[in-house]
């Protein structure tokens, strides 16, 4: 089938469709299979700076390359934002905004990271070497791009890619980070940069291919695609890439069976072109308080009138020292960007604290719905509702965290896109390593602030360099 770069685009951001799988992530984490995006994230109504980024992962499964100079090329990396009121607004260019970047542990843990080299080559790409087994490659414009607070209503980041060696087996995606300003630093639980997610996993080759990412649904991006970002000549794009037109029963054409001639019976019409239905959420108490070491519901409740929508809750701004269980098969989640199933929702959700510092740290959480329907592929938001909640400070007055630290919900370690679903993959010294790279190198124009730096036991020989922490970059 004809494919052209608008189908493109919605494929590399549908469920499933990732062509391989990053290695060293544990499956846990809720982005090692693709695209992890809330469909329809919008950016908090204050913000008003956005970066996209992207990373490159070795294989699962597939033999390691032989060749340890095999580089990787990155070439017209650009991010979009969409305006409230129709159109598209270009905030970084590669060709204007160099590519930053270093080679992360592959889960993001530890406390540092191994500095790279890269190189703009004469066609305005930048070539970067390829990651080494328990390492990736992850990068993002060293500028973030800017917009109006309240002005936009969705993102897309576009890039192309390739690799040098036809036998370095790489998979490669990229995604987006709304930010409070454009010099605004990393705080624990994300609060100053939510992710909206990622697109699938691309298996990188050696011809450039273009990756792609969104926040818009399938419908938004054909209603007012980004510049280029088009059907091909003659193209007829169907309502859903993954929903076979056949599949649609062809209900209306079945002659009507009784003797009466009335109106069709539409009320048997399976609803194929009303889209989702947009689902009910509710809060029971949008202010808590949770001692430390206890316990608290968050008496979050959704219910949808169509049976046959596809429900799923998105809960972002959860602080390292949180965590969320729900009681239907009580399976433990922590970090910034948490999935839950309308059954698990619905099972009861409890909130753990392991705080133990002497502050009382407030956190706010975010709570959306979004209803999916299987059939047209249209997704539908209950909009988003906020629980604040506080965590006294422990008995003992201490000043340290557990769990991870106060920083422990760091950006790599614990939380936001790069967290572990599945409870645990905290390192207590990751915020310590956050703070490191915010001081280092002159942090968006600053001056020199210094460095700290602190051994990590994840030290590698390869290239032979010091594990240091680069500038942070979103």
């Amino acid at each position: 089938m004809a494919t052209s770069p608008l189908t493109d685009a919605i494929y590399q951001n549908t469920v499933g469709n990732s062509e391989g799988f990053p290695l060293g992530v544990p499956q846990g984490y809720d982005w090692y299979s693709g695209t992890n995006t809330i469909v329809g994230d919008t950016p908090p109504s204050d913000f008003t700076s956005v970066t996209g980024w992207g990373q490159v992962y070795p294989q699962v499964g597939a033999p390691a390359t032989q060749n340890t100079s095999a580089g990787v090329q990155v070439a017209d990396f650009k991010t979009f934002v969409h305006l409230k009121g129709g159109g598209w607004v270009q905030v970084q260019d590669q060709a204007t905004n160099p590519i930053d970047g270093a080679h992360y542990t592959a889960d993001f843990s530890g406390t540092a990271n191994v500095p790279w080299s890269e190189k703009t080559l004469a066609d305005g790409s930048m070539s970067m070497a390829a990651p080494r087994s328990g390492y990736n490659d992850h990068f993002w414009p060293s500028a973030r791009g800017t917009y109006g607070a309240g002005t936009i209503d969705g993102v897309y980041v576009e890039a192309r890619m390739k690799t040098d060696d036809p036998n370095a087996n790489l998979v490669a995606n990229i995604g987006a980070d709304w930010w409070r300003s454009a010099s605004a630093p990393y705080v624990d639980g994300f609060a100053n940069n939510p992710s909206p997610g990622m697109s699938d996993w691309v298996k990188l080759t050696t011809d450039y291919q273009t990756l792609y990412f969104t926040s818009l649904s399938a419908e938004q991006l054909r209603a007012d695609p980004p510049p280029g970002l088009t059907s091909a000549p003659g193209e007829t794009v169907p309502p859903a890439v993954t929903t076979p037109p056949e599949t649609v029963p062809p209900v209306v054409t079945t002659p009507p069976e009784t003797t009466s001639p009335v109106t069709p019976p539409v009320v048997t019409t399976p609803p194929v072109t009303s889209g989702a239905t947009k689902p009910v959420l509710s809060v029971a108490d949008d202010t808590l308080s949770v001692q430390p070491g206890g316990q608290v519901d968050l008496g979050i409740g959704v219910s949808t009138t169509d049976t046959n929508d596809f429900v799923s809750v998105y809960i972002r701004g959860l602080p390292g020292y949180e965590s969320i269980t729900n009681n239907l098969d009580g399976r433990t989640y922590t970090g910034n960007n948490i999935t839950l199933s309308a059954a698990q929702v619905e099972s009861g959700l409890v909130l753990h604290s392991s705080y133990r510092g002497s502050g009382s740290p407030t956190a706010t959480l975010s709570v959306t719905a979004i209803g999916k329907d299987p059939d047209t592929g249209a997704y539908a938001s209950s909009g988003t509702k906020t629980i604040t909640v506080t965590d006294p400070p422990g008995t003992a007055g201490g000043s340290s965290q557990s769990s991870g630290g106060q920083f422990g919900g760091g950006q790599y370690g614990g939380g936001g896109h790069w967290s572990s679903q599945s409870g645990g993959g905290n390192s207590h010294n990751h915020g310590f390593a956050l703070l490191s790279q915010y001081l280092s190198g002159g942090y968006q124009g600053r001056a020199d602030f210094g460095q700290i730096a602190t051994a990590s036991p994840q030290a590698s020989s390869w290239l032979n360099q010091s594990l240091l922490a680069s500038p942070y970059r979103r």
